[in-house]
């Protein structure tokens, strides 16, 4: 295990042991960003992604509709949950779908220390699952994501990387360029491995 990887409070004693393998590190550097701030603290943000698919063999990718944009379902973890209660609340809420057959493919850490973060936090930690669909229940958008017309799409893992690699360095915000090449490392990393590379 990384000795840079943190968890959250509430991570279980189950999900401290799963042997967490590092996808990617992606780093101000990464973007060429070199404008760093004066480090406040050295507080962490704790997330979830997962890699869900469907009988056909597509993942289930959220699509803004006002900005065209595209992630990997997920999100923050919330102080009283645990990894795998975020997991599956996020992505209920993102795809409308309960989940089945969870399993964990990695993490990412993100480093933004570059004066255009504007969080309270300058380091990202995304716990990275697979799973499969269960029990359509319907999705449960945020008020901003409800305001970015938020919907989830269906596409196969090679259409989505393909869209990722094309809009590569070209984000239109600080945080794009992170989310953009952490959902990309995420979607080639699952790639390589359902091909046993």
């Amino acid at each position: 295990m990384n000795a840079e990887l943190l968890f959250p409070i509430n991570a279980t004693k189950e999900e401290l042991q799963i042997g967490w393998r590092l996808i990617a590190e992606i780093s101000d550097n990464d973007f060429g960003f070199n404008n760093s701030k004066p480090i406040k603290g050295n507080k962490t943000r704790f997330n979830v992604r997962c890699i869900l698919q469907n009988n056909s063999g597509e993942v289930c990718v959220v699509k803004s509709e006002k900005y065209g944009y595209m992630q990997i379902p997920g999100g923050g973890i919330n102080d009283e949950e645990t990894i795998i209660d975020a997991l599956h609340r996020e992505v209920q809420e993102e795809t409308g779908f309960l989940i089945v057959n969870v399993k964990p493919i990695g993490y990412v850490l993100e480093k933004r220390e570059d004066a255009q973060n504007n969080h309270d936090w300058n380091k990202a930690v995304s716990y990275v699952f697979s799973a499969s669909l269960g029990k359509e229940v319907g999705t449960n958008y945020t008020e901003d994501e409800n305001a970015d017309n938020f919907r989830p799409i269906w596409m196969t893992l090679d259409q989505f990387i393909v869209e990722k690699e094309e809009l590569k360095n070209r984000a239109n915000s600080y945080s794009g360029y992170f989310s953009d090449r952490r959902d990309l490392e995420i979607a080639k990393f699952f790639k390589a491995k359902l091909l046993g590379i």
